[in-house]
């Protein structure tokens, strides 16, 4: 990630890695196999154009970039120094972006982020991002979800072969020529809850991980503790 991360720097590196990246993501998608589970409240939500906050884990941002393609979806991007060229990612799968983070500048990104919502468009956050704890949600979706009246919907993805980078989130990286799959949680009810943030954010947190584990296992990795890179086992690939 340090790599990219000098590259970034260069007047051209923000396209050159956005291009990298693209790249990846389709050849992943299209040299592998792919399966949902518990897809039908989302679907739901997409084919009535409901406008919806979708989360997942930093670490498990790569492939979400493909699945959502198509959708009216705006991400948020952090202003790191690795924002420019995620941001390009996602414009080249056709998503909109909007910048800040839950550190800094955070009233703006929210600001902006109701913006979107009222537009009837979706926003996708991760919750855990920019810099961490990995696996611990930040309060900053329920409290955007409660202010546009809109519902939360954690999704994950998880692969059979692949590794886990030594970066702060532990960045999962499938392999192409793989099998995957996709894990939904049901919704997140934040539009007409009566629950404090502090228990809707620890119900997402607990979905998320609960998903994310179960995506893992599914492909056989198996996980300790939430938060923890999952063991291997035969089968998979390596932790680098």
């Amino acid at each position: 990630m340090g790599v990219f991360k000098n590259i970034s720097k260069k007047p051209w590196g923000s396209s050159f890695i956005a291009k990298l990246i693209e790249g990846y993501v389709r050849f992943v998608w299209l040299t592998s196999r792919w399966e949902n589970h518990n897809r039908g409240e989302m679907e739901k939500a997409w084919k009535n154009n409901t406008p919806l906050v979708g989360v997942f884990w930093h670490s498990r941002l790569l492939m979400i970039l493909k699945l959502w393609k198509g959708h009216k979806l705006h991400m948020l991007i952090s202003n790191h120094s690795d924002g420019a060229f995620i941001a390009k990612a996602t414009q080249a799968f056709g998503y909109g972006w909007v910048v800040g983070s839950s550190s800094r500048q955070g009233a703006k990104a929210v600001r902006n982020m109701l913006d979107v919502l009222e537009d009837g468009h979706s926003i996708a956050i991760t919750p855990d991002g920019p810099r961490g704890p990995r696996y611990t949600a930040k309060e900053s979706p329920i409290t955007i979800a409660r202010m546009a009246g809109v519902d939360i919907y954690p999704v994950t993805f998880s692969a059979k072969r692949g590794i886990f980078l030594r970066s702060w989130d532990r960045f999962f990286l499938p392999f192409p020529f793989n099998k995957g799959v996709f894990v939904y949680a049901d919704p997140v009810r934040v539009s007409q809850s009566k629950k404090s943030d502090e228990d809707l954010r620890q119900e997402l947190e607990d979905k998320l991980n609960d998903i994310t584990r179960k995506a893992d296992e599914l492909c056989g990795w198996a996980h300790e503790n939430p938060g923890e890179v999952p063991e291997e086992r035969q089968g998979n690939e390596l932790i680098a």
